[in-house]
């Protein structure tokens, strides 16, 4: 079937799209309700301290997980679909493989950071299971949730990527109880259940092994490295103040960014969906030297997300007390700042649209690498100023200041790629 993006063919409007999207929105704004209530409801059950104790594993889960997947999942989403049907079940089997063996080295490292953190001391043996069932459920988890997307199951991708694991741990949570032994467990059994679901069903959608070659490790570790180093200095800039927190100062002020950088991250839930659904589109136009298609895909949804961040933004600043009450008097109290300082940050991501995703489908993500260094390089060391000084407020104006000039960057790395004669 013709790609409803093809030159040829009438070109839908906005409109259109936002229906077309209407059960991708559903599914993502279910997973990003079922985290934010999860989030919710770890911060009224626990104490802050121990609250932070349960935010600062899970960031440190999700950062180790993009170290083991190795830009695997990106890989996957970029690659499965323009392999020969007999390769695709291989490809999706080694990047599995891949992954669960490098989750061995991540541990390692989260390990020594835990050991060496004042926020975990207390629960060393609680923060260790939690970081590394959290690494290895979300490595494995994207792997298998981009193979979804790749092959046009992004609907069901997204409700295991982002739905599945928060929606049956808040359950777990809310009906067992609020002590921390009883919190773990419930991580523990939502991400086994979340990889095996996910998993079988990435699985029964590719066809059978067949006798085509299969790609060599090489040839798959060249494009994944890259693409891992990217993901892994995104993951620096969004996550590196929570970490550097959870070592430099306290887990309660772990948990009071935590949730504001969560709820100011809430608003690139519609940029993640649409990310994943026309990043197959923009890899197939580029492939077929069809950049003007391309180019078209990106500049109408950048106009629509750029109106969106500026909703957004105007949203949480005149909703913001309101909006922190939710998760208790310590978060309204000492969270306004950071929620509005993280919310103009944030609203440099979704103002630059999909030009991420662009970069990597078209074989840029060198130059967006090089984009991510700069801003990470520059975010460490605010943090690395700031935090001992400042505390939440230095974290988060360190992580502002770095996601707007990472995003700055990438638009005028897009705008020269698109006045270039040649690729």
């Amino acid at each position: 079937m013709k790609s409803a993006y093809a030159t040829d063919a009438p070109q839908p409007g906005m409109k259109a799209d936002l229906v077309k999207y209407a059960r991708l929105i559903v599914t993502k704004g279910s997973g990003a309700g079922a985290t934010l209530g999860l989030n919710v409801l770890l911060a009224r059950l626990l104490v802050p301290e121990l609250a932070g104790t349960v935010f600062f594993c899970v960031a440190l889960g999700i950062f180790l997980s993009l170290l083991a997947r190795l830009g695997l999942d990106i890989a996957c989403l970029k690659n499965i679909s323009s392999l020969h049907e007999g390769q695709q079940r291989s490809y999706f089997d080694r990047a599995l493989m891949l992954a669960a063996l490098m989750n061995i080295p991540a541990f390692l490292i989260g390990l020594a950071v835990v050991y060496f953190s004042e926020t975990t001391q207390a629960y060393f043996a609680h923060a260790v299971v939690l970081f590394a069932v959290t690494a290895l459920g979300l490595s494995l988890l994207s792997i298998a949730s981009e193979t979804l997307k790749a092959k046009h199951k992004t609907s069901e991708g997204l409700f295991w990527q982002t739905a599945f694991q928060p929606a049956l741990t808040l359950l777990l949570v809310a009906i067992t109880g609020s002590d921390l032994t009883t919190v773990v467990g419930c991580f523990v059994l939502s991400f086994a259940l979340a990889i095996l679901g996910s998993v079988w069903r990435a699985r029964r959608s590719l066809p059978r092994s067949g006798s085509e070659a299969v790609l060599g490790w090489r040839e798959m570790l060249i494009l994944c490295v890259p693409l891992m180093l990217i993901a892994v200095m995104n993951s620096i800039i969004e996550l590196s103040d929570t970490l550097l927190l959870g070592v430099l100062r306290s887990a309660s002020e772990v948990s009071i960014y935590y949730i504001a950088a969560k709820i100011a991250a809430l608003s690139t839930t519609l940029l993640f969906i649409i990310n994943g659904t026309i990043a197959p589109d923009i890899s197939k136009r580029w492939a077929q030297n069809d950049r003007a298609g391309a180019f078209a895909i990106v500049r109408k949804y950048s106009r629509f997300m750029l109106a969106l961040a500026l909703m957004i933004l105007l949203a949480i600043g005149l909703l913001r007390e309101y909006i922190l009450a939710v998760f208790g008097p310590e978060y309204r109290e000492q969270g306004v700042y950071p929620l509005l300082v993280l919310a103009i940050g944030y609203f440099f991501v979704l103002a630059a649209g999909p030009l991420g995703i662009f970069m990597t489908m078209t074989g840029n993500h060198r130059r967006y690498l090089h984009n991510n260094i700069a801003a990470c390089v520059i975010n460490v060391a605010l943090n690395l100023i700031l935090i001992p000084r400042y505390g939440v407020n230095g974290a988060c104006f360190a992580t502002a200041v770095a996601l707007a000039i990472k995003n700055t960057l990438l638009y005028v790395q897009f705008k020269n790629i698109e006045r270039s004669p040649t690729p």
